[in-house]
Order: structure tokens, then C-alpha cells, then sequence
């Protein structure tokens, strides 16, 4: 998506193009994530038809009727305990299309081209070995290397052998990349501010990022043990 010719545009000048509320592809792009849940579940209808009701009735949701595709001790999810997913999954994902669409609008850079750049800049020197950078942002290593070749190929990075062990990679930001990360960051922070910030009142801020520090700081043991479950064989 990143173009070594660029043109900044100011928020007020985008603002009214970029469509704030819920668009078809921010629908496709939770319909996608719920398609991805049933085929960990199992269902064939999951995510073809109303999202409220799964494909099947509201309080058998996301192809949890079928008891016998689960493994002893599978607790179903409540009706409050799936509106509470749901609403999170349809929060989380709306907002970083409609991020993403607006960074690459007004910057001609993508969420995840605009967050390495950010990691750069608050790392020592302004330098990260690939494997860290790896480590703190939402890519796997392979789409992390393509990624950082686009932004090197526009001068914004630059990969160098790692001193101390000559097969790391290190990436760093220049100053060209830094100049650039100044213009671009009110772009994405004014579209924090519309889409998330100001929606909320003080107590609200302080309430969600309570919230999701919980869910982000919960065991990744949990979470490994699940999907190993869910893939060894019956």
C-alpha cells in the first residue's frame, strides 16, 4: 500500500469521505472472523446468516448446540457472555478497518506498516532485531518481512546484521521514516480520538482500558491449551 510519492491530507479533509459508521466492509470483515470460529466449532452455518442469531437460535449461538463436537468440560457461553464477545469482536474490528482505511487515505500506509513504524520509534536508538519486532506487533514473521521490505524500499527503514550475533537482523527507522511517522500520526490519532475517545466519557476510558487490560494480560497458557485441544486428533 506504501508509495514513495505520497500527498498528506489533513483529518478535516478526509473526514467526510471516509465513512464513520458501520460499512459493508467492516461487516465482511467480522463475518470473516465468525466464519474462522466455525470452523473451529464446526458449524456449517455459522457466519452465513444474521449475526445475532449465528445461524441458529439466539440462545444456542456459534455452533454450540451440538454437544457432541466438544470435548468433556466445554462451557457453552451465556447469553450476556456472548453479547459481551460479540461486542467486542464487532468494537475491535470496525474500528481498525475504518483506522486502516483513513491511514491509508490521508498517509498512503497501512495499520500494520503505520504500528512497526511506532515500535521503532519508541525502541533505544530507534532499532529493534526482527525477532523483537516480531515479538510486539499483530504480524507473523513472514508478513513481517514483507511488510519491512515495502517500508525499506520507500527509505523508511533500514535492515543491518546484528553486531553481536551476525544471524539477527536488526531494522531501524530513519529519519526520513521519523519525519515521515510525525505527518502521519496526527492522521491516526485524530481517528482515535472520533472513533474510540470521545464516544466515551472520562469514567468509560477509565472503565475500558481497565477492561482490556484484563482480557490482554490473560494466560497465554489458556489459550495454547485450547487450540491444542481443539487440534489433536479425536
Amino acid at each position: 500500500m506504501i508509495t514513495a510519492e505520497r500527498t498528506m491530507v489533513k483529518p478535516t479533509a478526509y473526514t467526510e469521505d471516509v465513512e464513520m459508521k458501520w460499512t459493508q466492509s467492516d461487516q465482511e470483515a467480522v463475518e470473516a472472523t465468525y466464519s474462522q470460529e466455525s470452523a473451529v466449532a464446526g458449524s456449517t452455518e455459522y457466519g452465513r446468516r444474521s449475526s445475532d442469531a449465528c445461524g441458529q437460535e439466539p440462545a444456542q449461538t456459534c455452533g454450540q448446540n451440538d454437544s457432541s463436537q466438544w470435548q468433556e468440560g466445554f462451557r457453552r457461553l451465556d447469553e450476556i457472555e456472548m453479547d459481551a464477545w460479540r461486542s467486542f469482536l464487532a468494537a475491535s474490528t470496525s474500528v481498525t478497518a475504518r483506522l486502516n482505511r483513513e491511514l491509508e487515505v490521508g498517509c498512503g500506509i497501512s495499520m500494520h506498516e503505520y504500528e512497526i513504524l511506532v515500535r521503532l520509534s519508541e525502541a533505544p536508538e530507534q532499532t529493534l532485531r526482527m525477532s523483537t519486532l516480531a515479538e510486539h506487533v499483530s504480524h507473523s514473521r513472514s508478513r513481517l518481512t514483507h511488510t519491512v521490505r515495502r517500508l525499506e524500499n520507500v527509505g523508511y527503514v533500514e535492515r543491518s546484521s546484528c553486531d553481536s550475533d551476525r544471524r539477527g537482523v536488526n531494522c531501524t527507522l530513519t529519519q526520513v521514516g521519523l519525519d515521515f511517522l510525525r505527518e502521519a500520526a496526527p492522521v491516526h490519532l485524530d481517528g482515535v480520538r472520533r472513533h474510540v475517545i470521545d464516544r466515551l466519557s472520562r469514567e468509560q476510558q477509565v472503565a475500558l482500558a481497565e477492561l482490556m487490560k484484563a482480557v490482554a494480560q490473560a494466560p497465554e497458557s489458556s489459550c495454547g491449551a485450547s487450540a491444542a485441544s481443539a487440534s489433536s486428533p479425536s
